[in-house]
C-alpha cells in the first residue's frame, strides 16, 4: 500500500497502470492528480453478455457457465446474461444443465476452471451478495452457498440467479465471485437500455 502511494504521488513518476476495484481506481486518479500524472486505469465491471431475439437460444447461453472461471474473479467477465422474456424459461433450463455439470475444486487439476475465493473475506462478501438477492426477491437456481465436498478454502459454489430486476443490487454491483444473473428483455431497444443501465462499461457480448 505505501509503495503504491509514493508511486501514485512521486513527481519522478510519469503514468501509473492499475487494476483493481473503483474505489481503489478512484483514489489512484485522486492522488496522481496532483503532479498531473497520466493514468491507466482497469476498475470494476459488470457486463453483459446479451442474446437477442433471433439466436439460438439454448447455443448462445450455454457458453455463460464460463463466468465462473477463475471463481469468477475477473473484471471483464459477462456477469449479467440478457435473454429475450418469451424463451427465458428455455434458458433456465439451459444454464441449470451447465452449472449442475460445471467442475470446480482443486485449482492444480488442470480439468478444473474454477478454484476458491482469494480470501475468506472475499468469500463472505459473495455469499452476502446472494443472500441480499434472495432477500430481493431473486431466485437462486443452483448454488448459493460454500460446497460441504471442498470443506479447505474458500470456496462458494457456482451460482445461477434467476428473476433478477436490473434494479437489483445483484446487478448493479460487481459480485467478484462465480455468480450469473439472468434478465429478460422484450427487444433489441429494452435490451440496450438493461445493458446500459450501469454504472459500469469495461466489456460487452
Amino acid at each position: 500500500h505505501l509503495a503504491g502511494e509514493v508511486l501514485t504521488t512521486s513527481p519522478d513518476v510519469d503514468m501509473v497502470a492499475f487494476t483493481g476495484s473503483t474505489a481503489t481506481g478512484r483514489r489512484v486518479a485522486e492522488a496522481g492528480a496532483a503532479t498531473v500524472k497520466r493514468t491507466f486505469l482497469e476498475l470494476g465491471g459488470k457486463s453483459v453478455n446479451l442474446v437477442l431475439d433471433d439466436a439460438d437460444v439454448a447455443a448462445a447461453v450455454a457458453g455463460a457457465v464460463m463466468c465462473c472461471v477463475h471463481a469468477g474473479q475477473g473484471c471483464a467477465i459477462p456477469t449479467r446474461l440478457l435473454v429475450p422474456r418469451a424463451r427465458y424459461d428455455e434458458a433456465i433450463d439451459v444454464l441449470a444443465t451447465a452449472f449442475a455439470g460445471w467442475a470446480y475444486g482443486d485449482p492444480a487439476d488442470p480439468s478444473v476452471l474454477q478454484g476458491p475465493q482469494i480470501s475468506a473475506r472475499q468469500q463472505r462478501r459473495v455469499l452476502d451478495h446472494i443472500g441480499r438477492a434472495r432477500a430481493d426477491g431473486a431466485r437462486i437456481v443452483t448454488g448459493g452457498g460454500v460446497p460441504a465436498h471442498l470443506p479447505r478454502g474458500y470456496f462458494v459454489e457456482p451460482t445461477l440467479v434467476a428473476d433478477v430486476d436490473n434494479g437489483m443490487a445483484i446487478a448493479q454491483e460487481e459480485v467478484f465471485g462465480p455468480v450469473l444473473v439472468v434478465i429478460g428483455h422484450d427487444g433489441d431497444d429494452d435490451a440496450v437500455r438493461i445493458a446500459n443501465d450501469s454504472p459500469y462499461g469495461l466489456s460487452g457480448t
